[in-house]
């Protein structure tokens, strides 16, 4: 009897000290879930070869869901930001669009940047914007053109489909170098308005503004106090991204 009793007071302290130092689960992770895309409680998950879908996780429990049209999933957006974005920001590379588009009578896409119809074949500064299935028709600012491949507005030498001579209404020199072989800056006058400036660089023009109460002269080939150079007109100065003193 004695050596019964010692021996279900072994199993006893040997069952509790099992207990004490079982290993614990986070708080945040359920074991049952552990099989599953929820590995913790609130999360996104990407849907594997599906650009536009992906998964959210709600208390451990998937539920997919699908970007709207136009726009992609970005897996590194962490729960709970907005996890879509723009194809330019967010490329599809190896995964296929899973919706099919809902064009409207103006958009082939609910959101997108697309060519602008009423645009002039040589006008690279205008473009459309779609949010919503409705067209916002957009202009850049002077001087520049809208990069479809970057979904911005850039120089005009950096868009491919833009003949920049012919949308500037300029068409730099030969480009020429230095002694050391480095690129010389030109910078011309853009007729009809003082203020503003044809800055080359390579063969390739940019458009360009002097800052407030400057104007450019021609004779220096820089920006100087405006009440030094004569102006005919009082133009207002283009617009521009950037300005050169």
């Amino acid at each position: 009897m004695f050596c019964f009793t010692i021996l279900a007071a072994v199993l006893i302290a040997t069952s509790f000290a099992a207990e004490e130092v079982a290993p614990s689960v986070a708080p945040s992770v359920a074991p049952s879930k552990l099989a599953t895309p929820c590995s913790r409680r609130n999360l996104y998950a990407k849907v594997e070869g599906q650009c536009d879908a992906y998964l959210e996780c709600i208390d451990f429990v998937p539920v997919q869901k699908s970007c709207p049209d136009g726009l992609h999933y970005d897996a590194s957006v962490p729960w709970p930001n907005y996890p879509c974005g723009y194809p330019t920001d967010v490329p599809c590379r190896d995964r296929s669009v899973a919706q099919a588009p809902k064009p409207t009578p103006d958009c082939p896409h609910q959101y997108g940047y697309f060519p602008s119809p009423s645009a002039h074949p040589s006008d690279c500064g205008q473009y459309r914007m779609c949010i919503a299935g409705v067209a916002v028709d957009m202009v850049c600012p002077t001087g520049l053109a809208f990069n479809f491949e970057t979904s911005r507005c850039d120089w005009a030498f950096l868009v491919k489909s833009c003949d920049v001579a012919t949308f500037l209404g300029y068409q730099c020199p030969p480009p020429s170098f230095d002694e050391s072989g480095n690129p010389v800056v030109t910078n011309h006058k853009y007729d009809g308005n003082c203020f503003a400036f044809y800055s080359c660089q390579e063969g390739r023009a940019r458009l360009l503004a002097c800052d407030p109460g400057l104007a450019f002269d021609p004779i220096t080939s820089h920006c100087v106090d405006a009440d030094r150079v004569p102006c005919e007109t009082d133009i207002a100065v283009p617009r521009s991204s950037q300005s050169k003193p």
